[in-house]
């Protein structure tokens, strides 16, 4: 009797995700079981250098045991969903978390950390669409014009440092901006307090004006525009658009 194309497409899965490909699976399969098992060898470690490429400095505060069981266990337990191999970087991430929370023997800052690279490698794959026509001239009565590759993440840790402050706890948590420039393949962080945060969510709503969004914030913070706001505000703003994370506005 033929063994039916979905039961042994659904072999080979666990024979290569299982942690032990068993007898069974790979009798369903009809061939020499070391040519399967020379599959699962390539196609795991495909994945596994996938992962580190995209989490280098996870793979270094884990350690390489912890952290390829993490990823064995994500392959096993939860198994890759999407077709771009890509993608397994932030799926890894998303299963290991809530574990590599709840374990005290690990720092503080891996949490953040994860989050962190898991972000900028997103941010890497990430096409440049045209973005809407921008002014010659910024205006703040118009709606802005966003860098379609910014994706953001919140730290508790600033693991987005290079220096001596790299990783040390933040007294509020932050959020870091990770953007592509036009026409350029690094990625860039710019991290944000928390009152800039309000600024730029406010800016993020659709067809919002600039001036719309800094009334929601002062209208939600019950505040008046003092010196002191005015003078943040267009720090933050002045630093978004020379960034190029906003890119100007449109009417």
């Amino acid at each position: 009797m033929t063994t039916p194309l979905a039961e042994v497409q659904r072999a080979f899965t666990r024979i290569c995700f299982d942690a032990k490909p068993s007898d069974a699976d790979l009798a369903v399969l009809h061939a020499p079981p070391d040519r399967w098992l020379l599959y699962r060898r390539m196609v795991r470690a495909r994945l596994f250098a996938m992962i580190r490429s995209g989490l280098p400095r996870t793979h270094e505060t884990l350690g390489k045991a912890r952290f390829d069981a993490s990823v064995s266990a994500y392959l096993e337990e939860r198994g890759v969903r999407s077709r771009y191999i890509r993608d397994v970087v932030d799926e890894l991430v998303a299963h290991a978390l809530p574990r590599w929370e709840a374990d005290p023997e690990l720092p503080a800052h891996l949490s953040d950390l994860a989050r962190y690279e898991a972000t900028k490698w997103a941010v890497g794959s990430l096409e440049w669409s045209v973005p809407d026509a921008v002014a010659d001239e910024l205006d703040f009565e118009g709606v802005p014009v966003h860098n379609p590759t910014v994706r953001s993440t919140t730290l508790r840790h600033r693991v987005d440092r290079k220096d001596e402050r790299r990783d040390e706890p933040l007294e509020e948590p932050h959020r870091v901006l990770l953007y592509r420039r036009p026409d350029d393949a690094p990625i860039y962080g710019y991290v944000i307090d928390p009152m800039g945060v309000e600024l730029y969510e406010a800016w993020s709503v659709p067809d919002r004006s600039f001036a719309d969004g800094v009334r929601a914030v002062l209208a939600a913070r019950d505040r008046e525009p003092d010196p002191t706001f005015v003078d943040r505000m267009a720090g933050l703003l002045a630093a978004l658009v020379e960034r190029s994370i906003i890119l100007g506005s449109r009417r």
